[in-house]
């Protein structure tokens, strides 16, 4: 007769246990009609398929949504967000605006600009608002320069390319000193300086305003570099002494560049 090491048996049956048990309270982005879908990675806050957002133990485990007597703001609010980019500095709010029946227009022009594109096919092709929001929230290649350096402390966008074409009201271009970058010449003016609106001013009409040398004709040229757009302002600079450098690479956008023969015009952020 085979003797039973019941003692053997336990941590087996006590991790079988706690395994279903773990399963069943790990939140989940696919619950029933009847439940929320919710975006399972954040570590402190959850956002609803209803646009709510919550701390994590505000969640109902059981349906997927938050618990209307824990929510941070009214559904789907942007009130932490840029009106200007509808971009903001928790991706949980980002989502939670995204999804907004005010964001309707900008959404749709959105999933349009990356309908082609595999990470956001499936959402597009089902028109599916939530699963769109959750992808086009999340950082990206366009939300950093170089790889390491946001463009922006509010960085989750309802669009996946966030570099804007005019400057808002809260944003002015600011000629800097020679040698400067564009983080120290906004901190000079008790600003910041925010990387997402060097295209707006990367051009020959904003180069002239800022200087007087570049409304001569034919001084703005194209070049690249991460100090640019900007004036060359040194005459050790033979070459490109007195031009008005347009940057040609978007990629080299930066705040932190600088160059000891140029004067940068940088976009400065009141916030």
């Amino acid at each position: 007769m085979a003797v039973v090491n019941r003692r053997a048996h336990r941590p087996v049956l006590a991790l079988l246990l706690s395994a279903t048990l773990g399963s069943a309270l790990e939140p989940r982005s696919d619950h029933a009609a009847a439940g929320c879908r919710n975006t399972v990675q954040g570590r402190t806050l959850m956002v609803d398929d209803k646009g709510l957002v919550c701390p994590v133990d505000g969640l109902d485990y059981s349906t997927g949504c938050c618990l209307p007597q824990t929510a941070l703001s009214e559904p789907y609010s942007c009130a932490a967000c840029e009106a200007e980019t509808f971009c903001c500095p928790v991706y949980e709010h980002c989502v939670a605006c995204c999804m907004g029946p005010s964001q309707a227009t900008h959404r749709a022009e959105a999933m349009k600009s990356v309908a082609s594109k595999k990470t956001f096919a499936k959402a597009v092709g089902s028109n599916d608002a939530f699963e769109f929001c959750r992808a086009t929230c999340r950082t990206s290649s366009k939300s950093t320069v170089h790889g390491n350096e946001y463009l922006s402390p509010t960085r989750f966008c309802l669009s996946p390319f966030t570099i804007a074409t005019k400057l808002p009201p809260s944003v002015s271009a600011v000629p800097g000193d020679q040698g400067l970058s564009c983080t120290q010449v906004c901190k000079a003016q008790k600003k910041r300086c925010d990387a997402r609106f060097f295209a707006a001013i990367n051009n020959c009409d904003h180069l002239k305003a800022a200087f007087a040398p570049c409304a001569t004709p034919d001084r703005c040229v194209t070049n690249m570099g991460h100090d640019q757009p900007a004036f060359v302002a040194s005459p050790n600079n033979k070459e490109l002494f007195g031009k008005c450098l347009i940057n040609s690479k978007e990629s080299y956008f930066s705040c932190q560049g600088s160059h000891p023969d140029t004067r940068r015009i940088c976009p400065c952020s009141a916030a």
